[in-house]
């Protein structure tokens, strides 16, 4: 693991330093690098040791064992320290355009608005500029010496709230929290076309494309899919405004807060119930249009067919009991200029939230359901105690 809490993004990336532990002892060094930086492949990390970038020293090892000739194959010991070496990133390249807005702040917790189009953590195509990196740099320059760490993640292009832990115990929490589903998460997104109804829940499982690997069905890894055998997600949403009757109301904002936290669950839940998210380069535009997009910039015809030139998703609100003080929190982040001036152009659903007593639709299907065709599962009214998101 990290030897420290938060590794300061606001200094040059030069090294890179974990401290093998007890998951790490007596495993391949390339294959711990992997762990360490999700980022990484096994090439590139191959690369950084034949080309001596790669460092391991005895540091804690209680036997102080001697490393020998550093290969890919070496094998840790616990205790140990390596060290990545890396070319500094460029003299002001990663310097935010504008101050990151900070949304809420005492001293445990930290939460920012990220901009679409910034990494949350330093990834393997977004090595520098990541919020992470952004807010530290942001508070070295008042200052302030902490060096907070994301208590959770949003996609690339994915606005609004991202919650921030000042130290390791505010972080462990809010963390246990979001693995009990402790945290009320809603988004706003807007879709392409009106559903019929007001609101609803989808209960679709989710998991990797049936076809890599097997049979023929995406050539995009990261593309998540309504499969059988996948994992439960269940994602309710309300329609809030639709687009102007007099533009045709071509599309709807809704609101949408998963129950569960799959990999793109919102993303792919509402493409399958047929609307999809404007600008989603991957579930709306298809798999060629994604691949054409990490080659080059899309047309104007090409970001036509997407309605908008980013993924119109963003994370509205969190609510959650304060880690240490119990106090209730509810964060909220406006919607970035971009989404504000399509949402200027649409007109509120009358009494858009349903009221308890009234049914509202569910889309369900259960892995043991056969076909792959889950997303025409017939729709069915819920309960009375089962009726509207909360």
């Amino acid at each position: 693991m990290p030897a420290t809490f938060q590794r300061d993004l606001s200094l040059p990336v030069e090294e890179l330093r974990f401290e093998v532990g007890a998951p790490e002892h007596g495993c391949r060094l390339d294959r711990a690098l992997g762990s360490w930086l999700r980022w990484c492949s096994r090439e590139r990390a191959r690369g950084w040791i034949e080309s001596k970038r790669c460092l391991v020293f005895a540091g804690r090892d209680p036997q102080q064992a001697p490393i020998g000739r550093i290969r890919a194959s070496t094998r840790l010991r616990w205790g140990q320290e390596v060290v990545v070496v890396l070319d500094a990133p460029a003299a002001g390249a990663v310097e935010p355009a504008s101050p990151l807005d900070v949304l809420w702040e005492d001293e445990h917790l930290l939460a920012v608005a990220k901009p679409s189009g910034v990494a949350t953590h330093p990834t393997r195509g977004h090595l520098s500029g990541s919020l992470v990196e952004l807010l530290h740099r942001q508070l070295a320059a008042s200052g302030c010496p902490q060096r907070p760490s994301p208590c959770h993640r949003l996609d690339l292009e994915t606005s609004g709230v991202v919650l921030f832990a000042k130290h390791a115990a505010a972080r462990a929490a809010v963390g246990a929290m979001f693995e009990r589903g402790e945290v009320d998460k809603t988004y706003l997104a807007i879709v392409r076309g009106v559903p019929s109804r007001r609101a609803g829940i989808i209960d679709l499982p989710i998991g990797s494309d049936p076809g890599i690997g097997s049979d023929p069905g995406s050539c995009v890894p990261v593309r998540r899919w309504v499969t059988p055998a996948g994992q439960r997600a269940e994602t309710a949403w309300r329609v809030s405004r639709v687009e102007s009757p007099k533009l045709e109301a071509s599309w709807a904002l809704i609101e949408v807060r998963p129950r569960t936290g799959r990999q793109h669950q919102i993303r792919v839940h509402l493409a399958a119930i047929g609307h999809p998210i404007l600008g989603d380069r991957l579930y709306l535009g298809g798999d060629e249009l994604f691949l054409r997009s990490l080659e080059r910039d899309l047309t104007a015809a090409e970001l036509s067919r997407l309605g908008h030139p980013r993924c119109a998703l963003h994370a509205w609100r969190l609510r959650l009991s304060h880690p240490v003080t119990a106090a209730p929190l509810a964060i909220e982040a406006p919607l970035g200029a971009d989404l504000a001036a399509l949402v200027a152009r649409s007109e509120p659903i009358p009494q858009a939230r349903v009221a308890p007593e009234s049914p509202v639709a569910r889309i369900s299907g259960r892995p043991r359901d056969p076909g792959r065709q889950l997303c025409a599962a017939a729709l069915r009214p819920l309960g009375a105690r089962e009726n509207a998101p909360s």
